[in-house]
C-alpha cells in the first residue's frame, strides 16, 4: 500500500486518507505506474494512460481466463502505451523484395511433434531491449545461443549489443532484419 500512496503522490493526490475511492483497475494502475517509474504531466494524460491500460487489463485478464491457454499474460511497461508507440518500437526495415532463390523449404517429414528447449536448460531469461528497435539482435543471439548449448551442452548469454553496433547495415536501434 505505501507504494500505492507514494505513486497516488506523484499524481498530486492524497489517495492514503481512505477518503478517495478508486476502481480496482485504477489502484492496479496506479501500482503499475510506481514499479515503473512512470508519471504523466497532465490530468488529461493520466486519463488517456488509464483508458489503455484498463483495455489491456481487460483483455489480460480474458486471455488468462481461457482454460486452453497454457500460458499466461500479464502487464509490462508498454501498457500504456498506444498501438503505434509500440510500433514504433518494432522499427521493422527489412528488404523491400525477397531473393526467391534464397529461400530454403524445410523437410519435416523427420521432426517430432514438438520440444521444449526451455525444460531442456538452452533458453536464456527474457531480456529487456529497452527503447531499441533490435528486436533483430535480441532473435539472432537467442538463435546462436540456444545453437551454442545445442552443441556443446553450455548455455552461453551473448550481447545484443555487439551486433547492433557493429552491423552497419541493419539500422541499429531502428529495426533491421
Amino acid at each position: 500500500m505505501n507504494t500505492f500512496c507514494t505513486a497516488a503522490a506523484f499524481l498530486g493526490v492524497n489517495m492514503c486518507d481512505n477518503t478517495t475511492t478508486l476502481t480496482q483497475v485504477e489502484q492496479v494502475f496506479v501500482e503499475h505506474m510506481a514499479a515503473h517509474g512512470l508519471s504523466y504531466g497532465t490530468k488529461e494524460e493520466y486519463k488517456f494512460r488509464l483508458d489503455i491500460f484498463a483495455k489491456k487489463e481487460a483483455e489480460n485478464k480474458k486471455i488468462n481466463s481461457d482454460p486452453k491457454n497454457t500460458f499466461t499474460v500479464e502487464h509490462n511497461q508498454f501498457s500504456t502505451y498506444t498501438e503505434d508507440e509500440y510500433k514504433k518500437l518494432l522499427g521493422y526495415k527489412g528488404p523491400q523484395e525477397l531473393d526467391n532463390e534464397l529461400i530454403e523449404v524445410l523437410d519435416e517429414t523427420n521432426l517430432t511433434a514438438s520440444i521444449d528447449w526451455r525444460s531442456k536448460g538452452a533458453v536464456n531469461a527474457v531480456k529487456n531491449q529497452g527503447g531499441c528497435g533490435s528486436c533483430w539482435a535480441f532473435s539472432a543471439t537467442a538463435a546462436i545461443e540456444g545453437h551454442h548449448f545445442i552443441k556443446s551442452g553450455k548455455l552461453i548469454s551473448l550481447a545484443e549489443q555487439e551486433f547492433v553496433d557493429c552491423d552497419t547495415k541493419s539500422h541499429g536501434c531502428g529495426g533491421g532484419w
